[in-house]
Formats: C-alpha cells, structure tokens, sequence
C-alpha cells in the first residue's frame, strides 16, 4: 500500500486469530552473511530478512570482494554467499553503514582481516555518529589493530587498517555495559588468531542471550568458544568450516509486535516460522511477558491485560519496548528495570516511549535505564507518534493503534530497516478473523 505520512492506524474490528510468518530474524541475517563470506566454499542462506540493515551488511561485504548471488525459489529469495575475492581484494573501500548498529559493529572487528594495509572506512548518518563505538575499538586495539577515529573519539565514522588473515590473539578485555555486540563482533574474528584470543568481561555483560545466540551461530561454522559464565570467553585458533546451507528463523522481535496485537485484541496467534528452541533471547517475550499480562477478554474487541509489576528485561531490550506500551494499556503498575542500552539505540529510545506515550494520556515516569508505568486504558487517546527514525519506535505504537483511534505514526518509511512489509502485514492482520 502507498505510505502516508503520518500513517493513520487502524483499529481491529475483531480479536487477531491465525497463524502468520515474519521476516527472516535481522539479529541471525548480519551474523550469518559475514560468518558465510570466510569460508572456503559457498553457502546457500534461506529465510534471511530482506530489509535496509540486511541490505547495507550484503553490500558492504560485496566492497570488500565478497561474492553474494541470489535467485528466487517458492517465491523467497536464496542467497549464495563465498569469499571471493575477501582476502585478496586490497582495494581501499568506503562503506556506508546508515544507522545499522550491527553493520558497523561486526565490521569494524571483520575488516581487520582484509589485506595488510588495506584501508576500510565505516560511516553512517548523523545519528550513527553519535552511537559509541569505542569499547570496541578499544579492545581490537589491544589486538595490535590500527584504527583511526575521523571525527570524535569514540565514535564513527572509522578508518581500519587490514592486518591480513592472521590475528595476534592473547589476552584482552573489555567492558560489557554498553553492547553486546561489541563481543559478537570480535568472536566472529576469533577463530583467525595465531594464539588462543582470551577475552574477559569488565562487570556485568547486558543482552547476555544475544552472545549466546552469537556462540551456537558460530558451532556450524565450525568454531567453538569457551564461554566461562560471560565472565571470560575463550577461542582457540580454528579453521572456519561452512555448512551447505542455512536456513534463518523468523525475527522474534518483530514477532512481538503481532503477538501483542493479538493479546490487546483478545486473540490469539501462532508464529509459524519461530521455533519453539529459537536461538534468539527475544523469543521468551510470550513466557515472560504474555503470559504474565493476559487476562480476560471484556469484551470481543478488548482485552483486559495484567500488569508486569517490577520486571527486569535486560537481556531482551528491543521486545521490552513492545512490553512498554502493553503496560500503558494494562490497569495497574509496571516498571521494567534494565532498560540503559535502549539509550544508544536507533534513537534514545527510553525517551521516545516516555515522550510518545506521554501524548496519547499514559501515566509514566523514566530514568537512566528503567521506566514506570501506572496502566490505564482509559486514560489513552490518539495521538501523532513521533518516531525519530526508529523502525521499533513506529512499530510499537501501531500495537495501541490496534485498539486505540486517532493513532498516527511519523516516517512510517523507518520500519524498512528491518520489517519493510509491517504496514501491509498490519492490514491484513486487521482483516484475519
């Protein structure tokens, strides 16, 4: 459907029942695409998510000299992805990485292995200037890397010298309070170093599921890392052994958004292509959340949901959003605490939701990494969604738009990052019965 700005939500005229399929998971995609691309030999991907992050990692690794071809198959497409040219092309590359947190991430640590002397620069738009990057750069430094800041320390855009197929490895450390996929990005390279590369944890490590989806991602690449309780991790030098093919499960984030549609409305859905031993963390959003919030369906329009009381979502921040607007339309008291990477996100995301649900009535206090919300339906109006560029942001607040009239959401273009067909998938929800 042509996208109009702002796009008016429609509410559901019934409970949304059914059985429905998401896009291919972004979190499997851009660890799987790099993963392939250091091979000997090609690798079939089937399911990956076809979306703005999936497509800057595809090109960027196609600069670099990696082959990627793709074809149709029962109306999907299927990716063939081979080193190419990745460990001889020396050409300098300037890559692009919009405001893909785990494009620039993963290769920032990926083109450390590109030629010796090879230059890659990494950018991004002006909010990916302002996301942090230097525990990162940090660490890989402590690796012997030659990376040049180009603008303000700590943050991109970067210029990274390529140091060839062999890493020094060692000891490194480096802190796990801000992202992990600032491990997942050197785990990926891990395999590479001359010598076992030991990396140990400063405090506590956030969105510990995501280093573990990382690590069991890694097993049928043929490398096996030493997990020491996310306190220490430990890979010894291991040659990469692609598999024939790989087949990528549905996003579990962007099932939240559909799961929470069908617990608001009274319904109940079923997502096919999310097994129930999903890899990603984001799949506990039904046992930990769902579960705990349904209640009794009213009416057969409106469900009347339970609050989370005090929650801790640290290891699943992005569905901890989706539960941040459940817990507006649920009567009582919700504060869920581990909220601080949601500060560094695509936006600050801790404002966004504390500013937009402000504007539709919703009782709700904010700090450094948690937020607080007295839930009451009635309190709760149309408003304009401002979504500051943020795919989640939009696809948040089209959850209360759900049962909510007079909801709009800004830039409704932004879901293209990582769920390009929301708006139409949202329309033919809204006619499931």
């Amino acid at each position: 459907m042509p996208l109009l700005d702002p796009f008016p939500v429609q509410p559901f005229l019934s409970p949304f029942c059914g059985k429905i399929s998401v896009p291919g998971s972004k979190s499997l995609t851009n660890r799987v695409f790099p993963l392939a691309a250091l091979g000997v030999s090609p690798v079939k991907i089937f399911g990956a998510l076809e979306s703005e992050d999936a497509f800057l990692m595809r090109e960027a690794l196609k600069k670099m000299g990696v082959s990627i071809l793709s074809h149709i198959k029962n109306k999907r497409e299927v990716f063939t992805v081979s080193s190419g040219s990745f460990f001889k092309n020396a050409e300098d590359a300037q890559i692009f990485c919009g405001n893909s947190g785990t494009t620039i991430r993963f290769l920032t640590a990926l083109c450390l292995l590109r030629p010796k002397g090879t230059k890659t620069t990494l950018t991004g738009i002006e909010r990916m200037k302002e996301r942090p990057i230097g525990d990162l750069v940090d660490a890989l430094l402590q690796m012997g890397a030659r990376i040049e800041y180009l603008d303000k320390e700590g943050f991109p855009p970067l210029a990274i010298t390529g140091m060839g197929k062999s890493l020094p490895g060692g000891k490194i450390s480096m802190k796990g309070n801000l992202s992990s996929q600032f491990f997942t990005a050197v785990l990926q390279i891990g395999a590479f170093c001359e010598k076992p590369l030991e990396i140990e944890v400063i405090g506590d490590l956030v969105s510990q599921p995501y280093i573990a989806m990382t690590i069991k991602i890694l097993e049928p690449f043929g490398v096996r890392v030493e997990n020491e309780n996310f306190k220490k991790f430990v890979i010894t030098p291991q040659k990469i052994q692609v598999p024939n093919q790989y087949f990528i499960e549905g996003d579990a984030s962007s099932a939240s958004y559909p799961l929470a549609i069908a617990a608001i409305t009274g319904g109940n859905i079923i997502i096919e292509n999310l097994p129930e031993d999903s890899l990603q963390g984001d799949s506990q959003f039904f046992t930990r959340v769902l579960k705990k919030m349904r209640g009794t369906v009213e009416t057969r329009l409106i469900a009347s949901l339970q609050p989370l009381g005090d929650i801790n979502l640290e290891d699943m921040p992005d569905t901890a959003m989706t539960a941040v607007v459940l817990a507006a339309y649920a009567t009582g008291r919700s504060k869920i605490t581990g909220l601080s990477t949601l500060r560094h996100k695509e936006c600050d995301r801790i404002w966004a939701l504390e500013k937009n649900l402000k504007a539709m009535g919703a009782n709700i206090i904010t700090g450094e990494d948690w937020i607080e919300i007295f839930g009451d339906p009635k309190l709760l109006h149309g408003a304009t969604i401002e979504t500051f560029h943020d795919h989640r942001v939009a696809m948040c607040f089209a959850v209360l738009g759900s049962v909510i009239a007079g909801v709009e959401i800004e830039n409704p273009q932004c879901t293209e990052k990582t769920y390009p067909s929301f708006w139409d998938d949202l329309e033919e929800w809204r006619k499931m019965d």
